[in-house]
């Protein structure tokens, strides 16, 4: 294959993804910042590679990316991804929803793999060594160094090589049509944002009293709108711990403007003022709603019932699911339990969130059926 090509431009951009159209299938991935060096979930840089050629397109530059969505909704083209989860949640933002796509992480993990990330799987599966070292690397800057374009490029121009390789070990180990089936599942999977109901953390709401919930929710609130303003993630724009000992402390605020490790942008008397309202007006808010200034303690009997779900829980957990975690470990192997009954499914299954006809692809709820029909446990209210 020859060198990767960086596309620059929107006549480049289109010209590549019209020869994309043209191949049975493409590998892709991409590179992105969620909240760690900028506000929101940003995409940096779009892998594309076919059997001759990998493509580095630059999303800062090509304004409009629409027409290379189409090729990922195209079900023409089969795209070649390694777990594709974030990316996909990532596409979902900007209106993509792929089809046709071969996911070769959910592969090794029917094919139980022990070590599951594509360094490991290219060493594994093709001999062939592939560093990390620029994965936690900035992907906004720019210009991109050329260490972060091989890396990037790495990523995708192995992938087509290791498809054919996994499909043969599908095919001989009888995984074909169990991965298949995962395929479905995952192209149909919600990806949109879950809606967010509270900035506070479940520890800030076990630990703070109804009315400090309210004042600290307030002033997370701020920290996120000067977030969005600034194109910063929230921790850079104010800490966890500055907010908290605004809440918790009057003189911090007396002292704001001498405080060391302040982001600047946030060390002026407009911020001193605006943090002072917005505590002044949460306060009124949390009178006007009753809100506790005491922390609310569990009732006798809200702790009953607690004991009784945990008990509950502990029974289902250690006399229905361990038993057949431990069957599906001798008949398909221990590497495989859990992407059939992990902990999480348990959980589920347990407090009700889902039934087992909600969960996976169909092989999986079958699996777990055929484990509780040969232990003689009933299951039948699970769904």
């Amino acid at each position: 294959m020859s060198s990767p090509i960086f596309i620059h431009t929107q006549a480049e951009f289109e010209r590549v993804v019209e020869r994309l159209n043209h191949f049975p299938a493409i590998a892709i991935d991409t590179e992105f910042d969620n909240n760690h060096y900028a506000y929101g979930f940003t995409l940096c840089l779009f892998q594309v590679a076919t059997p001759d050629d990998c493509y580095l397109i630059d999303p800062f530059e090509i304004k409009d990316l629409s027409s290379l969505w189409r090729v990922i909704e195209n079900p023409a083209v089969e795209k070649v991804i390694h777990d594709s989860g974030e990316d996909f949640r990532l596409l979902f933002l900007h209106g993509c929803n792929p089809r046709n796509v071969f996911d070769t992480s959910v592969a090794t993990k029917l094919l139980c793999f022990e070590k599951i990330g594509l360094a490991s799987v290219l060493g594994e599966v093709l001999g062939i060594e592939s560093s990390k070292k620029k994965q936690q690397s900035n992907w906004l800057k720019r210009p991109l160094t050329d260490m972060q374009l091989e890396y990037a490029a790495n990523d995708v121009v192995y992938l087509l090589e290791l498809r054919d390789k996994l499909t043969e070990r599908l095919k001989e180990q009888q995984r074909w049509e169990w991965f298949q089936q995962s395929m479905v599942f995952l192209e149909n999977k919600s990806y949109a944002p879950k809606t967010r109901t509270t900035f506070l953390s479940p520890k800030e709401q076990r630990d703070l009293s109804p009315f400090d919930q309210h004042i600290l929710s307030e002033l997370y609130r701020f920290r996120d709108e000067q977030a969005r303003k600034f194109g910063k993630p929230t921790y850079q724009v104010l800490t966890d711990a500055q907010v908290h000992s605004i809440l918790l402390d009057p003189a911090t605020l007396s002292n704001w403007l001498q405080l060391k490790g302040v982001n600047p942008r946030m060390q002026t008397p407009w911020a001193v003022d605006q943090l002072r309202q917005i505590i002044q007006q949460a306060k009124l808010e949390g009178k006007m709603r009753h809100l506790s200034p005491e922390k609310v303690r569990p009732t006798h009997q809200e702790i009953t019932e607690m004991h009784q779900r945990a008990a509950r829980s502990n029974a289902l957990r250690d006399g229905t699911f361990l038993p057949m975690k431990r069957w599906i470990e001798e008949k398909y192997g221990s590497l495989f339990v859990p992407y059939i009954l992990s902990n999480e499914v348990i959980s589920t299954l347990i407090g009700g969130e889902l039934k087992l006809t909600d969960i996976g692809p169909p092989f999986q709820q079958a699996i777990i059926r055929e484990a509780a029909s040969a232990l003689s446990i009933d299951i039948s209210s699970f769904g």
